[in-house]
């Protein structure tokens, strides 16, 4: 549970962000909590929260496609863990499954070497529940304390904390590809981006930005085999 603690705490101040942007959006309070329950993923929480507000169910659904493509790959990393634990165990521990649950899970997994499959699923749900937990705590306190939280200047301070807590993490794949960049990236052009009033400007250039990441990491790998 102790590696839980950096990630509860970011998403302490994340997630009452959220409820407080849901709040003046006038999205209802169960709409609220479910999506921090099921969706489970502020990056998505955020940018949908505008099309939600609208009724843009169609918007909504594009961005939870391309937003949350993400977990695909994550569950095909992870699904070399959790040997001989009950599928629907493991199926039901994913409602705690988050890019910050999973990277702090397979780091320690692959550097610990952690082989059985029991104690690799037991220290999965030790991150994943405390950050479960702190997830739907702070959302509900975000909605309920929003008419006395400035929520445009604790905005600001979340431009600063997301890309640090997000670049935390992937440091912890430093040397092996180039997902450090790529969050150095996302911290840095993400307060320019807000700054663009473009219709799918939020959908279009985190694409293109990943396939050109893609692209030179593919030509520095073809380089040094050559």
């Amino acid at each position: 549970m102790a590696d839980s603690l950096p990630v509860c705490i970011s998403f302490f101040f994340i997630f009452t962000s959220i409820g407080a942007l849901y709040q003046s959006h006038s999205v209802p309070l169960t709409e609220t909590l479910v999506g921090s329950l099921l969706i489970y993923a502020a990056p998505l929480q955020v940018a949908a929260v505008g099309y939600l507000a609208d009724g843009a169910v169609l918007s909504v659904i594009i961005l939870a496609l391309l937003i949350n493509f993400r977990f695909f790959l994550m569950a095909m990393v992870m699904s070399q863990y959790f040997h001989g634990i009950p599928k629907r165990d493991i199926l039901l521990s994913m409602l705690g499954f988050s890019a910050s649950t999973y990277t702090v899970t397979h780091s320690h997994l692959s550097a610990e070497n952690i082989t059985d499959g029991k104690s690799q699923f037991h220290f999965y749900l030790g991150v994943a529940i405390p950050c479960f937990v702190i997830t739907f705590c702070a959302t509900l306190l975000g909605y309920a304390s929003a008419e006395h939280l400035n929520y445009q200047s604790f905005s600001l301070f979340l431009v600063m904390l997301v890309p640090i807590h997000f670049a935390s993490l992937a440091a912890k794949r430093a040397g092996k590809d180039r997902s450090v960049l790529a969050t150095m990236m996302g911290g840095v052009c993400t307060p320019l981006l807000n700054e663009l009033d473009m219709k799918f400007v939020d959908l279009a250039l985190p694409i293109l930005c990943g396939i050109g990441i893609a692209f030179i990491e593919r030509r520095i790998k073809k380089d040094k085999a050559s």
